[in-house]
């Protein structure tokens, strides 16, 4: 995104934890903001504590404000908690722009007073691909969290003995030792991997898949399959449809109807389907870029 808005990129690390991680987050951000004298500065939200102190920052700085909302930087915890989305709210009034991914989440963020724009995911580039030296799999893009339908994925693995399945992400979140020493030996977890090894796992797939139980949010492992001319299946949801199109694959959340996509999408080809789609995605972009800035 920081490249396709010709925009200083600023990646804050810490090996520190808690509290004195946020710190130094903290004192890494308004130095930075600072020393450069920016008269537009993009936040990510999450993490609404960076929100939280690049809106304060503004009041000193006297720069114009866009955050870059993922659904969990609109309804945090999908919303549960009052107080939470309350402040959540709060800062991204504070924004001049927030940038979302599609028209519900615009919605929403319209009927409560904040100014927004659709802007979909730049497709990345994944550069320089390490193989795993696996065979036969099925890429299941996964973080184990609540808007994800674990437990169907679990069933179709179980049942399919003549594919692989290999999930990303911090499976120890999701099982103990003891489950996973249980599993059958088509599921594969090698946990988080280098970004070189994930864009081979991307590009070594025979089907990538990544399904949310929410209705208004596109996944990343869509655009990271499109890019890299692969086929996905996603959540047969208005959201993904809207956007995807015919360059992917959908099911229903449950276990009858993944297994059918699993099925459909190893012997249909759409390559011509997703080539063009990218072509037609750089209009798109283009688009959607300029109307920030003029919103802005």
């Amino acid at each position: 995104m920081a490249a396709v808005f010709e925009a200083d990129y600023i990646e804050l690390c810490t090996s520190k934890k808690g509290v004195s991680r946020y710190l130094e987050c903290i004192s890494y951000t308004f130095k930075a903001l600072r020393r450069s004298h920016y008269d537009i500065v993009f936040a990510q939200n999450p993490s609404i504590v960076l929100v939280a102190v690049v809106a304060v920052l503004k009041l000193f700085f006297k720069f114009k404000l866009v955050i870059d909302a993922h659904n969990a930087g609109v309804r945090p915890k999908e919303g549960r908690i009052a107080t939470l989305n309350w402040l959540n709210l709060f800062l991204l009034k504070r924004a001049d722009v927030v940038i979302v991914t599609n028209e519900q989440l615009k919605h929403y963020l319209e009927t409560h007073n904040v100014t927004a724009v659709v802007f979909t995911d730049p497709l990345p580039n994944l550069a320089k691909p390490k193989s795993l030296g696996l065979d036969n799999f099925v890429f299941v893009i996964c973080s184990w969290a609540e808007d994800e339908p674990i437990h169907e994925y679990l069933q179709v693995a179980k049942e399919r003995k003549d594919l692989n399945f290999v999930f990303s992400g911090n499976y120890k979140k999701y099982f103990t030792e003891n489950e996973v020493a249980s599993l059958p030996e088509n599921i594969k977890l090698p946990g988080f991997v280098a970004e070189d090894e994930y864009a081979g796992l991307v590009i070594d797939a025979k089907v990538i898949l990544d399904l949310t139980t929410r209705e208004d949010c596109l996944v990343c492992g869509a655009y990271e399959a499109i890019s890299a001319n692969k086929k996905v299946i996603l959540s047969d949801t208005k959201v993904n449809k809207d956007l995807f199109g015919k360059a992917a694959f959908y099911t229903k959340n449950n276990s009858i109807d993944l297994n059918i996509a699993i099925d459909i999408a190893l012997r249909t080809d759409i390559d011509e389907h997703i080539l063009q789609f990218k072509s037609d995605y750089n209009t798109t972009q283009v688009n959607a870029k300029q109307n920030v800035f003029a919103t802005l």
